[in-house]
């Protein structure tokens, strides 16, 4: 055999000029096609995202130019494979000598591509699933900028792979076309990158402006006692006004569309919420069981800036309508995700009747106010930090207790919200230990009957009185 036979160097194929050129071509057209393709599939699969609530996938503008750039780049690699396969697959003619390594050349350019379009589509449709099937999952995960190392890796690997037979066939020949191929490809695919097919800024302006949280400006109340709601009866919005600075009346915005599909953020006076919720229950009671109407409530969603002499009035209108179960609006103090994740996190409550409870004798009567970030306890302040503490205590050492909760018209539904929350958690925590020691488990993963027991044995007394 000749002595480095196998590594013995090729000739170039021969190639008329307008053949050079007509592949070029050729192929910067399919590398625009290809961006196109993949750049409306990105912002279909945004438009894909859109929650009930009006929440939709938004990139930076430095995402945006991001993935631009690696589409530009994905787009143009296979556009020089186009190439490469045009210049270097000759048809052979009958009985000719097979040249393995174009045979190996064309096979590079032909199955790299295809097998990577099959994996990347494959993750690319998980990704979108993923997003789509968890509800704000955008809010979760992101590849950028965590993970935008892997894309830049599946790019110089890509574009590695299709001269690895041309560098062992061509030597020192090919590192320079290698060279001068990731210039032009370099060149191009910035110029692809700053073409934006599509304003997405107005799509992202059409979509949020019907979302009610980010048109008001809504600011939920920060706690450390929330449930997750997979089930609401319908969504009550209480914002201040956007559109002037000028103090004014909380807006009232009724969704009834979980029921009749329509009237999401209808603006409503207190007259019209209490004839709209008339006719929405109803309505509930010929849809839905009464079982689903008992124990399903009706969401919140309050500012925390609003003052309580109007979220008192909400809540008048709300017990003349026969509705008692109620879930503020509320997000995590120690969140991991955005806020805007946490849409259907609340804390369940009952609407308090006015009234003292009847035939039970209270050993202990808790009175409760808070103002300046303090609150007090039977005249005695305490930080807020040691409030949860103290109503722990008051209520492990009495059975009968009664917590006398003093709202202020001038509270604010933020502080109005801490107290509650902070009241809930005491009580919880109580028969969290009592489950423990009894049951062996922890209360929230009990069973429904043995959760009831509990909740009759370590009950939540607290009646609302109103002050000045």
């Amino acid at each position: 055999m000749i002595k480095r036979f196998s590594n013995s160097e090729q000739k170039l194929p021969a190639i008329k000029r307008k053949n050079v050129i007509l592949s070029i071509v050729l192929g910067v057209f399919f590398a625009f096609a290809f961006y196109s393709f993949s750049y409306l599939l990105r912002e279909i699969t945004r438009l894909f995202s859109i929650t009930d609530k009006y929440n939709l996938w938004i990139l930076s503008d430095q995402e945006m130019n991001f993935y631009n750039l690696f589409f530009a780049y994905l787009s143009l690699i296979f556009a020089q494979s186009f190439c490469l396969s045009q210049w270097f697959g000759k048809i052979r003619r009958p009985f000719e000598k097979v040249n393995i390594r174009k045979t190996a050349i064309l096979n590079e350019q032909r199955f790299l591509n295809f097998f990577f379009l099959e994996w990347f589509a494959k993750l690319s449709f998980l990704y979108a699933l993923f997003i789509g099937i968890l509800g704000n999952g955008f809010y979760v995960f992101s590849f950028y900028p965590k993970y935008n190392f892997m894309f830049i890796l599946m790019l110089i690997v890509l574009f590695s792979h299709t001269w690895i037979t041309i560098l062992r066939a061509y030597k020192r020949k090919a590192f320079k076309w290698m060279l001068f191929s990731a210039i032009i490809i370099s060149v191009l695919a910035f110029s692809f990158s700053r073409i934006n097919l599509v304003n997405y800024h107005k799509i992202n302006e059409i979509v949020l402006n019907k979302n009610i949280a980010h048109k008001y400006k809504l600011e939920l109340a920060e706690v450390d006692k929330f449930e997750y709601v997979f089930r609401v009866l319908s969504e009550i919005y209480v914002v201040n006004p956007s559109d002037t600075d000028e103090l004014q009346n909380p807006l009232i915005l009724f969704n009834e569309r979980k029921l009749f599909f329509d009237g999401y953020g209808k603006e409503l006076s207190f007259d019209d919420l209490e004839q709209n919720l008339l006719i929405y229950t109803e309505a509930m009671k010929e849809y839905l069981s009464s079982e689903y109407q008992i124990f399903t409530p009706f969401l919140l969603y309050i500012d925390k800036s609003i003052k309580m002499s109007f979220v008192n009035r909400l809540k008048e209108a709300m017990r003349n309508t026969e509705i008692y179960k109620i879930g503020y609006a509320v997000i995590p103090k120690n969140r991991e995700y955005d806020k805007r994740y946490y849409t259907d996190y609340c804390l369940t409550w009952r609407l308090l009747n006015k009234e003292q409870p009847k035939n039970i004798d209270f050993h202990l009567k808790l009175s409760v106010s808070y103002f300046n970030d303090s609150v007090q306890i039977n005249s005695i302040v305490y930080p807020q930090k040691d409030f949860y503490s103290k109503i722990k205590q008051e209520v492990e050492n009495h059975d009968n207790y009664l917590i006398e909760f003093l709202v202020d018209d001038e509270m604010i539904f933020g502080e109005y919200i801490l107290v509650l929350s902070e009241i809930k958690r005491a009580i919880n925590a109580i028969r969290n230990e009592y489950s423990i020691k009894h049951y062996s488990t922890e209360y929230e993963i009990l069973n429904e009957e043995d959760c009831k027991i509990i909740q009759r044995k370590i009950p939540i007394r607290l009646m609302e009185m109103s002050g000045k």
